[in-house]
C-alpha cells in the first residue's frame, strides 16, 4: 500500500515538474501536449491495474467455486455413507418392535426401541435433506413431469403428517377452491414442497395451534397457502429464511431441532418449477407461506 502511494505521488510530482518546465521553455501549446501525454500514461497505468485486479478476482472466484464444489461432494458422500447403516438400524428396530408387541413384560425395552427408531427417522430425514441439497447445488436434480390433481397431493400429504399434528394437538383445516385443478409438474417434488411447509407450521406452532392450508387458482397459476398461528418471525429472520443451515432460532441452545434445510430446499424446488414463494409473518402472530406455480411448468 505504501509503495502504491509513493508511486502515485511520484507521478503527480513528475507531472507537475513537466508542466512547469513546459510553461517556461515551450509555451502553452507544448504544455497541452505534455498534459495529454501524462493523461495517457495515467490511463495506461489504470487499465493495467484493473487487469491485474480482475485476474486476482477471477482466481479467487475459481478457488471459491472449487471449495463450494468440494463441500457439495463431501455432503453428498457423507450423507450416502450414513444412510446405509441407518437404514439397517431402523430395520432391526422395527423388527424388535414387532416382536415386543405381544410381550407385556417388554414395555420398558419397547420404549427404548421406540426412541431409537424415532430418532433414527429424524436422522434419516436430515440425511435425505442433505442429499437433496447437494443435488440442487450441483445442478443434478431430475424433474419427472406428470399430470396430477393438486388437491389430491395436498390431502395425501396432510394425511401422512396426521400423526405429527395429533402429537401437538393442532387443528388442521384444508380448503380447495378449485378441487379439479390439474397440474403438470414433478409430483414428488410438489409433495415435498407441501410437506416441508406443513411440517414447518407444525414445528413452530405451540401445542393446540391452528394450521390452515388453502389451494386456489389465479391467472393460470396454482397457489398453495400454509398459514399458522405459531411463533412468527421478525423481518431480520425473514431475510435469512431461505439460507441453508439457518433457522428462525439458530442459537446454540435453540429450542427447535433441525438444521434449517427444509425451506432452502423448498425455495429451490419452487424455482425449478418456475414458481415463486413468499411469506408474511410477525413475531407472536404466526406465518403464512404462499407458493405460486404455473399450471404447466414447462
Amino acid at each position: 500500500m505504501k509503495k502504491r502511494i509513493l508511486l502515485y505521488m511520484g507521478i503527480v510530482i513528475g507531472a507537475g515538474l513537466l508542466c512547469f518546465i513546459g510553461i517556461i521553455s515551450l509555451g502553452t501549446h507544448a504544455l497541452s501536449l505534455i498534459i495529454t501525454l501524462i493523461l495517457m500514461i495515467l490511463l495506461v497505468i489504470l487499465v493495467f491495474k484493473m487487469q491485474v485486479q480482475n485476474k486476482m478476482l477471477e482466481e479467487k472466484n475459481h478457488q471459491l467455486a472449487e471449495i463450494d464444489r468440494m463441500k457439495t461432494e463431501f455432503l453428498a458422500n457423507v450423507s450416502h455413507e450414513l444412510r446405509t447403516p441407518l437404514t439397517v438400524i431402523m430395520g432391526y428396530s422395527e423388527l424388535l418392535l414387532e416382536r415386543m408387541a405381544d410381550d407385556e413384560n417388554a414395555s420398558v425395552n419397547r420404549k427404548f426401541v421406540e426412541t431409537v427408531y424415532r430418532k433414527s427417522e429424524d436422522l434419516l430425514s436430515l440425511i435425505n435433506d442433505l442429499i437433496e441439497l447437494s443435488r440442487i447445488e450441483s445442478g443434478r436434480i431430475e424433474m419427472r413431469l406428470t399430470q396430477f390433481s393438486l388437491a389430491e397431493v395436498v390431502d395425501e400429504t396432510v394425511e401422512e403428517l396426521a400423526t405429527n399434528t395429533m402429537k401437538k394437538q393442532h387443528v388442521v383445516e384444508v380448503t380447495h377452491n378449485d378441487p379439479e385443478l390439474l397440474m403438470e409438474a414433478d409430483r414428488g417434488k410438489i409433495k415435498q414442497i407441501i410437506a416441508n411447509l406443513v411440517h414447518n407450521a407444525i414445528k413452530y406452532t405451540p401445542n393446540g395451534g391452528r394450521i390452515l392450508i388453502r389451494t386456489y387458482t389465479n391467472d393460470h397459476t396454482g397457489c398453495i397457502e400454509v398459514e399458522d398461528n405459531g411463533i412468527g418471525m421478525s423481518e431480520e429472520q425473514i431475510r435469512q429464511l431461505y439460507q441453508p443451515f439457518k433457522q428462525a432460532n439458530s442459537s446454540y441452545n435453540k429450542k427447535y431441532e433441525g438444521f434449517g434445510l427444509g425451506l432452502a430446499i423448498t425455495k429451490s424446488l419452487v424455482q425449478y418449477h418456475r414458481g415463486t414463494i413468499s411469506v408474511c409473518s410477525h413475531p407472536g402472530e404466526g406465518s403464512c407461506f404462499t407458493v405460486k406455480l404455473p399450471v404447466e411448468t414447462f
